[in-house]
């Protein structure tokens, strides 16, 4: 099973984790690392690296961040480089992990197109239907 790491700035990766437990239980190899205020680059890398080293994942890690280019996506990808099994996926939102805790079978190169696609599916805009006038209304 792919192990998953959620990370970003604030609470960002501990929001995405309150909520995919309320929605779907605790879940094994899940772990969200805040990069909060105050903290370098540096004790980011050591929480992150620490947390892939407790996962002890065969298959790999994913790391979910919040943006591309953000400290938390940088300190990922150096993370990635080091340990090929390590794949990172910038933009995070809810349906791409929640999609993501349900198909950690898979293969990590697939899983990653997977929630990739979840996320796009994801962000969505309502468009209320327009009411047609009939001529029961009056026409």
């Amino acid at each position: 099973m792919l192990g998953i790491i959620v990370t970003g700035h604030g609470q960002f990766a501990t929001g995405l984790q309150s909520s995919v437990e309320l929605i779907a239980g605790k879940q094994e190899k899940f772990e969200a690392i805040n990069f909060e205020e105050g903290e370098s680059s540096e004790d980011l890398n050591n929480k992150l690296k620490k947390v892939v080293s407790q996962m002890d994942s065969k298959e790999g890690v994913i790391i979910f961040t919040d943006i591309p280019g953000g400290t938390p996506f940088n300190q990922s990808i150096l993370l990635s480089q080091e340990d090929k099994q390590i794949k990172v996926v910038a933009g995070a939102n809810l349906p791409a992990i929640m999609d993501g805790i349900f198909n950690r079978r898979l293969e990590a190169g697939t899983f990653v197109e997977k929630v990739l696609q979840s996320g796009k599916n994801g962000l969505v805009t309502y468009e209320g239907k327009k009411k047609s006038i009939t001529e029961e209304e009056g026409i």
